[in-house]
């Protein structure tokens, strides 16, 4: 009769590898599984703006509202404030559809800034209020700002706002974003930020994309296009989209971003094609 093999301490430990390995995947899977469903419920949260953007642009004739100027005019949570049910009354937003899940909750911040990250909001409630907002107010989606119907101030940078979302190519023109600020402009010459969400306000040579340039969703961001539809939006696809009328997609396309700048944290990322 063969003897029962004895459990030696190696064997111990050996086990207990596994065991550790075994648990640190399930966890790292049911990680990743929350993580995709914050997306999908990102996304439902794009579709349900959408609607609301749809209902305020079908009572102003077609048109979206101002928008920023002149540290006057109102913004996008402000003029759609009666479409989505928030009360006068109320001191805090509806965070369940101004927030992505990934980024629900602002930090502490001082009363001057507005700004987000990647996995926090923008604003709260020491904030100051923004284009006609509140200053309780917080989120952390943002507009293309070439969207709105600028009332025109006699600026050379007129035409390149859109105005209202029956135009060609709606399919191509974001809307409505993952965003570290509430508005945000993108330029073809735009550089990639140093890391992510470096930069959240700048000029044409700047890295005025940064505000979206977050990798809030492995790599990507989630966005509403013109035409009402919402997608997933890899960083480095940025550039290709039509920002503005006056943006030039072919200069995009020939002049590819440089993806080393700063730390290089965008050169592993998804490609694509830049001709």
């Amino acid at each position: 009769m063969k003897s029962k093999p004895n459990f030696t301490k190696k064997d111990f430990i050996v086990t207990l590898a596994c065991a550790l390995f075994l648990l640190a995947n399930l966890a790292a899977i049911g990680t990743s599984g929350r993580r995709r469903a914050k997306e999908a419920v990102c996304l439902s949260n794009l579709q349900n703006w959408a609607n609301i953007f749809q209902a305020f642009i079908n009572d102003n004739n077609g048109f979206f509202m101002q928008g920023w100027y002149e540290l006057n005019g109102q913004s996008w949570y402000a003029a759609l404030r009666p479409y989505y049910g928030e009360s006068e009354s109320e001191q805090d937003i509806r965070a369940d559809i101004k927030c992505c899940p990934e980024a629900a909750k602002p930090t502490d911040k001082e009363p001057s800034d507005l700004e987000g990250s990647t996995f926090e909001a923008w604003g709260g409630p020491d904030s100051w209020a923004f284009m006609d907002g509140k200053r309780h107010d917080y989120g952390s989606y943002g507009t293309n700002t070439h969207i709105y119907n600028h009332p025109g101030i006699g600026d050379d940078w007129q035409p390149a706002f859109w105005r209202r979302p029956d135009v060609a190519g709606a399919d191509n023109i974001p809307m409505f974003l993952d965003s570290t600020f509430p508005t945000g402009y993108g330029y073809w010459t735009n550089e990639p930020p140093l890391y992510p969400g470096a930069e959240y306000w700048s000029g044409a040579n700047g890295t005025g994309l940064g505000v979206y340039c977050i990798p809030r969703h492995y790599g990507a961001i989630n966005g509403l296009f013109l035409d009402f539809s919402a997608r997933k939006i890899g960083l480095k696809e940025l550039w290709l989209l039509k920002w503005s009328r006056t943006y030039d997609l072919t200069q995009a396309r020939a002049n590819e971003p440089d993806w080393t700048i700063g730390t290089g944290w965008m050169v592993p990322l998804k490609d694509y094609d830049y001709d």
